[in-house]
């Protein structure tokens, strides 16, 4: 091994591995480290981190490389895609993630290294922010045991108590395990507030009953205190909510398990991402519950249901280009403001001419829009006041009905949109790695069976 290999390398600093790459740097650990975005890069320079230009320069100062990263797209940027992983990084080195990913694609993560002549570990850890600046997660470890014991001295810096679970996958199942019932607990509390809420009782009231009865927990009383005080700076964001929960009702159909709980969370997740609040704290899904209350007041309300309307063209333009562009900004937070920006100039020149529109009507105010060519679905914006309403679903309906769609492309970033359309019979049948124009977005090409 060369000497210049003394590190710990640590790839990924966002809500959860910045406070972790932190703690180890404060813990005067040799730590070189390198993020996808520079945003919290020199939090950690200034902490007495070394910063790399590369991330092969990571695995090149380091003998462990620790990866906490987003998700499974966001590994592959950095360390290659299945089949075709970066091998030279590898060779010699231990590395460790920290990230929470389904459990099959660790196995074959683990495989890819091994025969690289590297070593993997799993390390997954449970707990949101404020644990982590503490050092107070809980983490769970998976792969060989000597491995394990080489790591575990870094990672007892990040935690409050580590449980080794055996071989790889069995850290991440582990994980994916407890965050039924953590997922399950913030949700319910969640909608015991909104109960009480609704019924005009005091949120103060609630949260000192709740927090010194028997249900109280580290956990309730947090995110107590965040709904009381509106308060939804994120300590784990909806977005990741959204995913885990779909890893785990994934995990769960592919061994025959029933996910009942899970399954009617991943919903509520899914519609609170499209509301905007992806980026928000998961005690803030309260705000999905609430739009699921005025939904069941509207669908009551024979003037506020939704009714569906013929384009009368230009004079609407105005009003889609409205809605689009609150839309793109709640849901589309993968685009960059300069491209949304492009995007919007050419709506009323070229996008909405193009196509065939329709206007969705709610009271007599228009609240979303469709667009249509040829069988295929070009565009479906709601204003996301009306998210869970109805509205993107009648649209859709007509558009299958009278304009014949069987086709529809989706940023594959946004994962709301995806479900939405799977949940209406649509499948994925293709991807390509750029949109229309060439951005870099990649696109999910979805077809629905029509049968005859």
């Amino acid at each position: 091994m060369d000497q210049t290999q003394n590190h710990v390398g640590f790839v990924g600093l966002g809500i959860m591995g910045e406070p972790m790459a932190l703690r180890l740097a404060r813990a005067g650990m040799p730590l070189v480290v390198w993020n996808r975005s520079p945003r919290a890069v020199d939090a950690l320079s200034r902490a007495g981190a070394e910063v790399a230009g590369s991330v092969a320069d990571v695995f090149h100062r380091s003998r462990v490389v620790i990866l906490m990263l987003a998700n499974t797209d966001a590994i592959d940027a950095v360390l290659g895609p299945a089949g075709h992983r970066r091998r030279e990084l590898f060779a010699g080195r231990t590395i460790v993630n920290m990230g929470t990913v389904p459990p099959a694609y660790s196995q074959q993560l683990n495989d890819e290294i091994r025969a690289a002549g590297g070593i993997f570990v799993e390390a997954p850890v449970s707990g949101s922010r404020r644990p982590a600046e503490d050092g107070a997660l809980v983490g769970m470890l998976a792969g060989p045991g000597r491995a394990v014991g080489e790591v575990s001295p870094v990672i007892e810096h990040l935690c409050a108590s580590i449980t080794y679970c055996g071989e790889v996958p069995a850290a991440l199942t582990m994980k994916l395990s407890v965050n039924v019932f953590l997922i399950a607990v913030v949700t319910g509390l969640a909608e015991s507030f909104h109960f009480a809420q609704q019924h005009g009782l005091s949120l103060d009231a609630l949260r000192q009953v709740l927090d010194v009865g028997q249900m109280s927990s580290p956990i309730s009383r947090l995110k107590s205190e965040k709904i009381v005080a509106d308060d939804w700076a994120p300590q784990a964001a909806i977005r990741d909510v959204l995913m885990n929960s779909a890893l785990i009702t994934d995990a769960a159909r592919g061994r025959g398990i029933a996910s009942p709980l899970l399954d009617v969370c991943r919903d509520l997740y899914d519609e609170a991402v499209l509301r905007g609040d992806g980026s928000l704290d998961m005690a803030a899904v309260i705000r999905a519950i609430t739009d699921r209350t005025a939904s069941t007041s509207a669908h009551q309300d024979p003037g506020k249901t939704v009714s569906i309307r013929g384009s009368r063209e230009k004079s609407d333009y105005s009003a889609f280009a409205d809605i689009w562009r609150r839309a793109v900004d709640a849901t589309h937070d993968f685009l960059t403001i300069g491209d949304r920006n492009a995007i919007e100039a050419r709506l009323r020149t070229e996008y909405f001419p193009s196509v065939t529109l329709s206007a969705a009507e709610v009271g007599g105010r228009t609240v979303g829009f469709c667009g249509t060519l040829d069988g295929s679905l070009e565009m479906l914006f709601v204003d996301p006041a009306y998210h869970g309403n109805g509205v993107g679903g009648a649209l859709l309906q007509h558009a299958i009905t009278n304009q014949h769609v069987t086709r529809v492309d989706v940023n594959e970033q946004n994962i709301s949109a995806l479900r939405f359309y799977e949940h209406h019979g649509f499948e994925i049948v293709r991807r390509s790695p750029t949109d229309e124009d060439g951005r870099p977005y990649p696109m999910l090409h979805l077809r629905r069976n029509v049968t005859r």
